[in-house]
């Protein structure tokens, strides 16, 4: 007897401890909360970039723009993940160093690093990497969402981790989180 045969069988027909299994069923299916909660024939197109020895991606929808890291301009008062500020074509970006705010191992700045302008709804953030390598697209089925040996700052911003260890991030998360955001003011 599956899930759906109380519906079919009448009451008198099924006593009480089939009635019992069935429900037990029922609630552990419904109760079962899926790694991916849209199809396996979906894929999600992400930009990979490294941060150290260790390479990551964002959802292309986020990416609004790529740039040769330039000169940035040092800002006081400001948490140390935050880089400083830079000048596009007349539009002030800040840039965030997410080696600094993962806690991972710092590498120099090279040739090869960029700086990605991100957007989510109104805010616009430059992210410092130190290599981009392109676009991909990764089966949704591929990504698993629940890991529990991640704790602390990572998971915040996890969207999920792929098999060859590529690490995808909301970008959501990162760029609506108050802890980022810098709102003090110097008093004269």
């Amino acid at each position: 007897m599956n899930v759906f045969d109380l519906k079919r069988e009448s009451s008198e027909n099924i006593d009480r401890t089939d009635k019992a299994v069935i429900l037990r069923e029922r609630a552990l299916n419904l109760a079962h909360k899926p790694c991916v909660a849209v199809q396996d024939s979906q894929a999600i197109e992400v930009l990979t970039f490294a941060l150290g020895d260790e390479i990551y991606a964002v959802g292309s929808e986020t990416v609004r723009e790529l740039c040769s890291f330039k000169q940035i301009t040092r800002l006081p008062c400001v948490p140390t993940f935050v880089l400083g500020i830079i000048n596009l074509r007349g539009k002030i970006f800040s840039v965030i160093d997410l080696k600094r705010l993962f806690e991972l191992p710092g590498t120099p700045f090279s040739e090869k690093s960029k700086v990605m302008i991100l957007g989510f709804g109104d805010m616009e953030v430059g992210i410092l990497a130190d290599d981009v390598f392109g676009v991909q697209e990764i089966p949704v089925s591929e990504i698993q969402q629940d890991l529990p040996t991640l704790k602390g700052i990572n998971e915040k911003y996890l969207y999920g981790i792929t098999l060859e260890r590529l690490t995808i991030i909301n970008v959501e998360s990162l760029l609506t989180d108050g802890s980022i955001l810098v709102h003090e003011t110097i008093e004269p």
